[in-house]
């Protein structure tokens, strides 16, 4: 149990630490320099692991450098850039949040899984539940509505569409390689796709502060590290649809984390919308 929910806290916690990031630098060269420095820490781990590594076949490296462009290049690549655009961290939660509707639209034309109805009931509520959490602070800002940039939305399609993709690709790649092993080909497709967006549509803009090293710090211990490696120990553990909904959690969570960090109250609404997102969650449980 303290695996999901640890996720959970730690992949909520990417929204918050992107809204801080970008204030600093460019969102792509930001997620380059995260690449960059999660790398020695990996191989350091291999090192210190009492295994011998395992690296995979030729093979299976190139899904994990193809899963890393999407999973870490485009989903939070396209996180970063909606909220550099002008979207706030709490709307790009919203719709990325969205993405197990599309997993689960995917996993029929792709790989034949068959979806009952009660996990479409389970969808439906976690999706209603999303909206109703986040809705009392829209209505409560709705200068809000303003920032839904034609560019923000584009790159929550593409953030969308990448954790999709990847949590399917990574389920059925199978666990040809060891799984530290596995993140390192991950990060360095993440960085040669980082590398190229920031020299295109980028600017190569990094202000050091203190602000932004605290953020860079988070960003590779908590998440590059910390949740990435257990959200590919759930996946190898469970079928994609129902690891993709624990990202229904992920905007309550947020909302949870604000509470405490700036006092910002729940509403009924807000309630509720928790309670379904955990109603949907107990529809699909895996069996015992």
């Amino acid at each position: 149990m303290w695996i999901p929910l640890t996720f959970i806290f730690l992949f909520a916690s990417g929204f918050i630490a992107a809204r801080f990031g970008v204030q600093d630098a460019e969102p792509f060269t930001l997620l380059l320099a995260r690449s960059l420095l999660v790398l020695p820490i990996l191989l350091l781990i291999i090192k210190l692991k009492r295994k011998p590594a395992a690296w995979g076949s030729v093979r299976a490296r190139w899904h994990q450098i193809g899963i890393g462009t999407l999973l870490h290049g485009a989903y939070l690549g396209g996180v970063f850039a909606a909220i550099e655009a002008g979207m706030t961290a709490g709307l790009t939660a919203l719709l990325v949040s969205l993405h197990p509707l599309a997993t689960v639209a995917l996993s029929k034309p792709l790989f034949g899984i068959r979806i009952t109805l009660k996990q479409w009931v389970g969808l439906f509520l976690g999706a209603v539940g999303v909206v109703l959490v986040l809705s009392p602070n829209l209505a409560s800002n709705p200068d809000q509505i303003t920032t839904l940039s034609v560019a923000g939305l584009l790159w929550c399609l593409v953030s969308l569409l990448g954790i999709s993709l990847s949590t399917l690709w990574q389920k059925h790649s199978g666990g040809q390689m060891g799984m530290v092993e596995g993140l390192v080909f991950q990060y360095i497709g993440a960085g040669c796709i980082f590398i190229v967006a920031a020299a295109i549509i980028g600017s190569f803009t990094f202000h050091i502060t203190p602000r932004l090293l605290l953020t860079l710090a988070w960003l590779v211990i908590a998440i590059s590290v910390g949740a990435i490696w257990l959200l590919m120990l759930m996946i190898e553990r469970g079928e994609a649809p129902q690891v993709a909904r624990l990202f229904f959690l992920v905007p309550p969570c947020a909302a949870f984390m604000a509470w405490i960090l700036f006092d910002e109250t729940w509403s009924t609404l807000t309630m509720v919308g928790a309670a379904m997102v955990i109603l949907s969650l107990a529809l699909d449980r895996p069996k015992a």
